[in-house]
């Protein structure tokens, strides 16, 4: 997720935080949300959602504690990238072909 926002919105770095309830498990996931310095854009948070989605996780907030993890530790080739962004390309586009 993190490869793919920073070349698909050009972005020098992004940090992806994805919040799970302890009792989530495999694909489940509480929220995500996208900071960039100084800030966090929504859209960018958006695109992250939709992208997980399209993954076939499954997003539920049910208010109860989380607990943060990040997705990208930063440590990652030019292709390891590519293969993300066209990874998240195709699950995108399929999610939103007509059925």
């Amino acid at each position: 997720m993190t490869l793919w926002l920073i070349e698909k919105h050009e972005l020098p770095g992004v940090h992806v935080w994805v919040d799970r309830h302890y009792t989530q498990i495999g694909r489940e996931i509480a929220g995500v949300t996208v900071m960039t310095s100084p800030s966090h854009p929504a859209r960018l948070t958006e695109a992250a959602h939709e992208a997980l989605l399209a993954l076939g996780y499954t997003i539920g907030d049910t208010l109860a504690d989380t607990y943060g993890h990040q997705f990208c530790d930063g440590n990652y080739s030019r292709h390891d990238a590519l293969r993300a962004y066209g990874r998240n390309e195709a699950a995108i586009k399929a999610s939103r072909a007509p059925d």
